[in-house]
């Protein structure tokens, strides 16, 4: 990871461990503090310098091009820390340096860091799963769970998407560190990091987020009843990502046969000539992931005993919507609006009608 790479190799040496160098000069003298930077400074690589926690500014301090610092003439008041701190973007290292200017022999040793330091270490909990699935709509919380919970006085958590930094209000982080995001939509899925950093150390953890789309059915079967030897329809149109549609007849799986039992690109189940063992109640079940719909219509298969009649395929009763005897039976096929609802019935009545009228 370009992360890790920069935090090995952004200051010549130096690992993710407090690095203290101790330097002994005279007063007046010039001393330059090292800190090799890679990749060098830049407008996106800042090096910075402080001393006893504080950012230098004195005339006396001179920073190079390579991130070193340039001091002098020394004094005896130049003596302490320095701090040389390499950020880019989120990532950071460092690297302490004592200093000391004396104009005798002696040498102070200083016993502990500057004031600024040292903090806790501390680690992110891992236990939980780096994978969350959810739904769109839903509300999901990803942990950063700094451990120990004593650390996270001194630790900064950020969150990031695919390596962007979240602006969106509906990124919420808590002061535990935890992100909770609200009213998932697809394009949230992702992969989402968890950076704690501290002066003296930087963790990362890597959640994956997958948001389904809201999985519906859109167009549902019908109950329908159909001729013997004519074909059935049962649509099924589903809405959601990475879906798969089966259908099953009471309860047994339907397996397509390319021949007289198709499926549709868009999942729909057609019976072509269909026979008396067709009948029965069809399920089309759709699912994704964990996630599952389904809706259920009723196919009945009518003998016909009327030779000669000629019906299209599309052409079916739908005896949810309208009784289709009582429909012939009181003359009203001539009615666009309830012929809609019987058109296989009043088709048969009409060619009837037209064969024994000839007959006659």
């Amino acid at each position: 990871m370009l992360l890790v790479h920069f935090l090995l190799w952004v200051l010549s040496g130096v690992k993710k461990t407090v690095l203290r160098l101790l330097w002994k000069l005279w007063s007046g003298q010039t001393a330059v503090l090292p800190c090799r930077v890679r990749p060098p400074p830049s407008s996106t690589v800042i090096v910075e310098w402080r001393r006893e926690g504080v950012p230098l500014s004195t005339h006396r301090h001179h920073q190079q091009p390579n991130g070193s610092l340039l001091v002098g003439p020394l004094t005896n008041s130049d003596s302490g820390w320095f701090l040389c701190l390499a950020t880019r973007e989120r990532e950071r290292d460092h690297r302490y340096i004592y200093l000391s200017v004396s104009e005798g022999s002696s040498l102070l040793i200083p016993t502990s860091l500057p004031r600024d330091g040292p903090f806790p270490r501390f680690s992110i909990d891992r236990s939980s799963s780096s994978l969350l699935e959810t739904r769109a709509g839903q509300t999901v919380r990803l942990p950063c769970t700094i451990v120990p919970p004593s650390a996270l006085q001194s630790v900064s958590v950020q969150w990031t998407k695919d390596g962007r930094t979240l602006t969106d209000s509906r990124f919420t982080q808590k002061s535990d560190g935890t992100l909770i995001v609200g009213g998932l939509r697809s394009d949230d899925s992702g992969v989402y990091t968890c950076t704690a950093s501290s002066l003296q150390q930087l963790e990362q953890r890597q959640l994956q987020l997958r948001v389904q789309a809201d999985l519906k059915i859109t167009r549902a079967p019908n109950n329908i009843q159909v001729s013997e030897g004519s074909r059935a329809l049962l649509p099924c149109v589903v809405s959601g990502d990475n879906i798969n549609i089966g259908w099953s007849r009471n309860g047994v799986p339907v397996r397509p046969d390319g021949r007289n039992i198709l499926m549709s690109s868009d999942g729909s189940l057609i019976l072509n000539k269909v026979k008396s063992s067709d009948e029965g109640t069809y399920t089309c079940n759709a699912y994704t992931g964990i996630y599952s719909v389904s809706a259920t219509a009723e196919v009945r298969v009518i003998k016909d005993t009327h030779k000669g009649v000629d019906v299209p395929p599309d052409c079916v009763d739908q005896p949810e919507l309208a009784n289709c005897e009582l429909i012939v039976y009181a003359r009203l096929c001539s009615n666009s609006y309830y012929s809609s609802f019987c058109c296989a019935s009043c088709t048969r009545h009409s060619q009837n009608h037209d064969r024994f009228g000839r007959l006659g």
